[in-house]
């Protein structure tokens, strides 16, 4: 292989960035659309001339009651997922542990995190609508991963990712 050298992007890779990119999305749009508008999010949408748009968005759906999960749990988990997704397809190639620190990085501080605060070594409230959202993402992402690495085991041509 020539220095400097990659393999081209595959449409598994592409795929998982355009799932990571919609669920990061609609992570967002939950915050953007049904939470308070004290979030940093609203500061960032104010700076790209968005609050426009976002406010007459909220008007619209005013009326619209979501649990409180969906509101306040759902997105967090959803993050998760988008980050598996994209650091994934991002370390494709990569075969040894640093792939795995990367791809544990959030997960493993976001469960953390809310296990402390139930022990009260962190401030902020337990939740356990967040912790299953944090770990849910996380041992699907596992029990995939175990599955492809089965499939290269029965069968080392198949390069399926």
């Amino acid at each position: 292989m020539e220095r400097g050298y990659k393999k081209p992007v595959t449409k598994s890779s592409t795929a998982k960035i355009c799932l990571g990119l919609m669920l990061l999305a609609l992570g967002c749009g939950i915050y953007l659309l049904f939470r308070s508008k004290t979030l940093y999010i609203y500061i960032w949408c104010k700076s790209l001339g968005l609050s426009g748009y976002i406010d007459a968005l909220r008007i619209v759906l005013f009326q619209w009651s979501l649990p409180d999960f969906i509101k306040y749990s759902l997105p967090d988990g959803l993050y998760c997922a988008a980050y598996l997704f994209i650091m994934d397809a991002i370390w494709r190639e990569e075969k040894g542990p640093t792939k795995y620190i990367i791809l544990s990085t959030i997960p493993v501080i976001t469960i953390s995190s809310e296990l402390l605060q139930y022990f009260g070594f962190v401030r902020g409230t337990f939740d356990l609508a967040d912790l299953i959202c944090y770990t849910v993402p996380s041992l699907i992402f596992l029990m995939i991963e175990f599955k492809r690495r089965r499939i290269r085991i029965i069968n080392p041509k198949s390069q399926r990712a």
